[in-house]
């Protein structure tokens, strides 16, 4: 007698592709690719992604068809296990299992957008989840068909972990890291990476309950946007459900903790990270933990402007990091640190290295997983347009959504009129926050800058060229920065000049 199919091979070239969604970066033009297998020539090109300025944001109608899409498959699915009493033994039974997942997901995502927005509001209160008993509605008519004790990889607790978390990272990456540019595509790829690996299949089964081990080092120039990566990553870790309570373990707004090193002294520092017993220096009345103490399993320290400080506070850190263990200042007793730890600088720390300014060991501790910010010349370089976006994307926080597109305007409007085309923003995208919120107060923004800096390329040209202090590589990249100066589009400059594209962007990135 033939075996009972689930799902019929027509299907089965579908759902192969659906269930690889649930595994892929969502940042990767994989995603992409898979989302075009599964609507073949349905797929909409020409749809637009959400809006990256905030929670509950509409799905596309690509999205809107994949699930549908798998909908259908689940709901057919479901009436053959039950029809022809199909043990959880069968071969299909892992498909359909994994498609009720991301169709579960997908169901429940506005609920999870509304948590979410209410744990930010009030941080400090570790709300409850009440919509879980929809999740385990779903989870019971469709992985238990009619009181069925089938074999699950995961039990709806664990579901609700996982999903709140993947939503929680969805969210501050796709809101905070704004732009279209290659540049910023890459960022908020790799910051998802370093959320969950590479692997999410071997993250789900194993290391959700590990990353406390692997410390990330975050470097880029002054004012690109480190803390904001590190504040992705601290705020999307995984949070364990409590059934019996209806909560999560803790509120992930209160579990990160940044410390800006070069702005304490050594003993304020230690202070601040290790905690300190009653009487252990001058002004310590009461005894106090610090924020190795208060992040707990679930917490994320970050370690802000690591390549300023001292060796000594190098040495004590990089004991933490190796031992797990800590103690207070005046005291004694070991106390383990279960969080994570994050760190950020924009100092060269293989140069420091070199230097003697920074421990070699205590950067290979912190090295496990780096990303760097990318500076907002090079973002701009990739896309002179860009700076729409991220002009929108400052209004929208410092006006409000009402504001936003008629700040964004004025702003555009005063950049190119007052400002150099070639403008190269030095103080990356905290001087273009302060150019916006300028614009709003003043109706006007002057940047800090030297006659010097703002020069035109020709006339450094001419003079270096007059004195012959230029190298032929510097006068090639000052005259494809000149090129593109009068013309802000890569594919234009290469095609005037006769070369790749990816060379002008090599030479306007040196």
């Amino acid at each position: 007698m033939p075996k009972i199919q689930i799902f019929s091979e027509r299907n089965r070239k579908i759902i192969e592709p659906l269930i690889e969604i649930i595994f892929t970066n969502p940042f990767l033009e994989e995603r992409l690719k898979l989302n075009q297998k599964i609507l073949g020539s349905a797929y909409n090109h020409l749809n637009s992604p959400q809006t990256p300025f905030g929670l509950g944001s509409k799905y596309s109608d690509n999205q809107i068809a994949i699930i549908q899409t798998c909908r259908d498959l689940v709901n057919q699915a479901r009436k053959k296990i039950i029809a022809q009493s199909i043990a959880p033994e069968h071969s299909d039974y892992s498909h359909y299992e994994h498609l009720n997942y991301f169709l579960v997901y997908h169901d429940l995502a506005e609920s999870i957008d509304r948590f979410i927005q209410k744990c930010i509001e009030k941080p400090e209160t570790n709300h409850k989840w009440t919509d879980f008993t929809e999740l385990k509605a779903y989870y019971d008519f469709y992985l238990k068909p009619e009181g069925r004790d089938l074999q699950t990889l995961y039990n709806p607790s664990e579901l609700c972990g996982f999903f709140f978390q993947i939503r929680r990272a969805f969210h501050h990456t796709f809101t905070n890291l704004a732009g279209s540019s290659e540049a910023m595509t890459q960022l908020r790829a790799r910051v998802w990476d370093s959320i969950f690996t590479h692997d999410m299949r071997r993250y789900i089964r194993s290391l959700h309950n590990r990353m406390n081990d692997i410390y990330t080092l975050i470097t880029g120039p002054s004012g690109s946007g480190k803390e904001v990566i590190a504040r992705c990553i601290g705020l999307s870790r995984f949070i364990p459900f409590n059934e019996h309570d209806q909560k999560f373990e803790r509120n992930f707004m209160e579990a990160f903790y940044p410390i800006n090193l070069s702005a304490l002294s050594s003993t304020l520092i230690e202070s601040e990270l290790f905690g300190h017993r009653r009487g252990a220096f001058t002004g310590a009345l009461q005894d106090r933990a610090g924020y190795f103490e208060s992040s707990g399993r679930y917490g994320t320290v970050l370690l802000d402007e690591i390549g300023d400080t001292d060796p000594k506070i190098q040495v004590k850190l990089l004991r933490v990091l190796q031992s797990k263990e800590f103690q207070r200042l005046g005291d004694t007793k070991p106390i383990s640190f279960q969080g994570k730890v994050m760190a950020a600088t924009n100092i060269d720390l293989v140069k420091a290295i070199e230097q003697g300014r920074f421990r070699e060991d205590f950067y290979y501790r912190l090295c496990a997983d780096k990303i760097e910010s990318p500076a907002l010349k090079e973002i701009l370089s990739d896309n002179s347009n860009e700076i729409e976006t991220l002009v929108l994307f400052i209004a929208h926080r410092t006006a409000g959504p009402e504001e936003a597109n008629e700040l964004a305007k004025e702003t555009l409007q005063f950049i190119d009129a007052k400002l150099p085309r070639n403008y190269s923003w030095p103080g990356n995208f905290r001087e273009l926050e302060q150019c916006v919120r300028n614009v709003m107060v003043h109706g006007e923004y002057h940047p800090h800058a030297s006659t010097k800096a703002t020069q035109s390329a020709v006339e450094q040209t001419q003079q270096a060229f007059t004195e012959g202090i230029y190298s032929l590589n510097k006068l090639i990249e000052t005259y494809v920065s000149q090129e593109y100066n009068r013309t802000p589009n890569l594919a234009e400059v290469g095609m005037r000049l006769k070369v790749d594209p990816r060379t002008i962007k090599k030479y306007l990135q040196q």
